[in-house]
């Protein structure tokens, strides 16, 4: 009985051996979430058509099947965090959280966008969806291979969660507001999804946004209760001034940087040219 006992304390698991999946079952948090958003927007394109659903319903479903995205983007930037303070990093761990980012940033924005206006093109409308959903596998593909060295300290490519965002964030205000959209705004973004999907797969650098380190605690917290404050108010707000913001900013830097770049080139040919003559 004295042994059995022993055998039963050394295989029960202590709780501090838990801590190290907590990354994981964050992963898996992101993961449901943007399923959960999935099945929203499915069930808004089985029964928008329906003569019992009203406006204030479709608004609602809507919100829902953004903010799930959205949450899962809050999500996907705490594992990777948590992850490094643990010191539990894993190749299982990355792989996995690329999976559950195909799911959440890939997937489930393609299916709302589909259900929130692309599905009045018809194919069109289906080939900028499933083009999207290619880029976002391609940029994780990607990710998974250079996250230790090329894309440490910046990322090659936009985003996948950011990516995510430049969908959700309209699709957000627009439902908060109950603001009925126009087909104008459908014909945009059936344009512009691809677009994106190109800047995810391109070789524009986007910055990684900057540690709390560097700011140091005090400042961090201030800065992140002005963002939680303006996030629980203004959600839709704050989703389109952060994402839109990020993608057009890092790519005027990028042409910037290529602008000078050509002008330097221009000028050093020029000088050679003197000299030679």
């Amino acid at each position: 009985m004295a042994n059995l006992r022993k055998k039963r304390r050394r295989r029960s698991p202590r709780p501090g051996r838990l801590i190290p999946l907590l990354p994981n079952m964050l992963t898996t948090v992101g993961l449901t979430l943007g399923l959960a958003s999935i099945v929203t927007s499915i069930s808004i394109h089985g029964d928008h058509t329906s003569a019992a659903v009203s406006e204030q319903w479709l608004f609602n479903r809507f919100w829902w099947a953004a903010a799930f995205i959205g949450m899962a983007v809050l999500v996907d930037m705490l594992d990777g965090r948590i992850a490094r303070a643990l010191n539990s990093e894993s190749r299982f761990g990355a792989s996995y959280d690329s999976l559950c980012d195909l799911v959440s940033f890939g997937v489930a924005p393609a299916v709302l966008l589909y259900a929130w206006g692309l599905s009045e093109y018809g194919n069109p409308g289906l080939m900028a969806m499933l083009f999207y959903v290619v880029c976002a596998a391609l940029r994780l593909a990607r990710f998974n291979v250079q996250f230790t060295t090329k894309e440490k300290r910046v990322f090659t490519g936009l985003p996948s969660p950011m990516a995510a965002g430049l969908i959700l964030s309209p699709i957000l205000i627009l439902s908060e507001f109950q603001i009925i959209t126009t087909p104008l705004m459908k014909s945009f973004y059936l344009f512009f999804i691809p677009i994106v999907g190109l800047v995810m797969v391109s070789e524009v650098p986007y910055r990684k946004f900057p540690r709390i380190a560097r700011f140091g605690p005090f400042s961090t917290l201030v800065a992140g209760s002005i963002i939680i404050a303006a996030l629980i108010t203004n959600p839709g707000v704050v989703a389109v001034v952060i994402t839109y913001c990020y993608f057009i900013l890092e790519l005027g830097r990028c042409a910037w940087k290529l602008a000078a770049k050509a002008t330097s080139r221009e000028k050093e040919s020029e000088a050679l040219a003197g000299d030679e003559s």
